[in-house]
């Protein structure tokens, strides 16, 4: 009757020793996880790791350049970094590395206020020229809220509205404008999305901006002005 007794308690101590363990092995895997996500970007809720919005937007049109610099930039960014991403889909990948100049077709200044000096519209230019491809020259911003420049041998400038340190995001409406009358660089244009705390600027067809909203959420349009010369 011990003896019997005694396999009862053994049995009833090796069913609860492998309950135990299962559970550990269970917590394992889960810090395992949460420390995968944290190094990719993730948190819980609707967050999304940065290698999958790095795989959405390229699929869409939109990678980081250079194409070899990609793995560079994705595991150079920092913790904080990472969680800004993580809870900020798409837009906040697009902000931080359209602000980097290191995306091929979406350009972001990273922060509205950001007209501090005289040459604030011509650097801004010049990310939109960088992304585009389009022959602008002689960008010069000798004027802190207006840039000149040149297009296929045409003289034009732009002013901006003035509200301190704040950008005007117009002057993408108004190369839209230009592009729309000399008609010879295609059916992509500028397209912006204002709707978070810094501008995206897109450099695309209308199609692909279209996509680019129906798959990410983004809110890209026409970008547009009326404050042009």
């Amino acid at each position: 009757m011990a003896a019997g007794f005694m396999l009862t308690v053994t049995l009833c101590l090796l069913i609860l020793s492998a309950a135990v363990l299962f559970v550990l092995i269970q917590l394992v895997k889960r810090c395992a996880a949460a420390a995968i996500d944290d190094i990719m970007g993730v948190e819980e809720g609707e967050c999304v790791s940065k290698l999958e919005q790095v795989r959405l937007l390229k699929e869409l049109g939109i990678s980081i350049v250079p194409e070899e610099g990609e793995q560079e930039f994705i595991l150079g960014l920092t913790p904080s970094e990472n969680e800004y991403l993580a809870s900020h889909p798409y837009y906040g990948f697009c902000i931080l590395a359209g602000s980097r100049n290191a995306l091929n077709c979406v350009f972001s200044t990273g922060d509205r206020e950001c007209i501090y000096q005289w040459d604030s519209y011509g650097k801004i230019l010049k990310g939109l020229k960088a992304v585009s491809g389009l022959p602008f020259e002689e960008i010069s911003g000798m004027e802190r809220y207006a840039v000149t420049f040149r297009l296929n041998g045409r003289d034009y400038s732009w002013k901006a509205r003035k509200n301190g340190d704040w950008m005007d995001t117009g002057m993408a409406g108004y190369l839209n404008r230009i592009l729309d009358r000399q008609n010879c660089f295609g059916d992509r244009r500028f397209y912006l999305d204002n709707s978070h705390e810094a501008p995206l600027y897109l450099y695309a067809s209308g199609a692909m901006a279209d996509e680019v909203n129906r798959k990410t959420g983004l809110k890209f349009r026409p970008a547009r002005t009326a404050h042009s010369h």
